[in-house]
């Protein structure tokens, strides 16, 4: 007679996305980049867009401006705006310049899903 496995009671469950990244609405949902967007966003990278969660200085945002998709960043102190994530040179000053149809925020950006097959994961991205 020998011991009891410590294995007998395991039973494989598969991985729930949505309560890994925590999406408890309906309202969170993916976006897949069709170009490159900077900071390692590019063709084909998952994002996951949370239109309920209050922006804040520093997240990165799904804009849709005059019709085009980008992921921005947002920038509140010193300067109000949106930053482009590709050319730093490159912001978008809040104001009167903009009309409801040419600047929609669709959402904060809380994860990004990489496609570990096309050579983008960094494994040792501090050194």
């Amino acid at each position: 007679m020998g011991f009891p496995s410590p294995a007998s009671d395991y039973v494989e469950s598969r991985i729930d996305l949505n309560k890994v990244c925590n999406c408890t609405g309906p309202a969170s949902r993916l976006y897949i980049a069709e170009r490159y967007h900077g900071k390692h966003i590019n063709s084909g990278t998952m994002l996951l867009i949370d239109p309920a969660i209050k922006p804040v200085d520093g997240n990165l945002l799904l804009a849709q401006i005059n019709g085009e998709m980008d992921v921005w960043r947002l920038v509140t102190i010193l300067r109000r705006g949106l930053e482009s994530l590709a050319d730093k040179d490159v912001f978008i000053e809040f104001g009167d310049s903009f009309t409801d149809d040419e600047l929609v925020i669709e959402g904060v950006v809380t994860h990004i899903i990489y496609d570990a097959r096309n050579d983008v994961f960094d494994d040792t991205p501090c050194i």
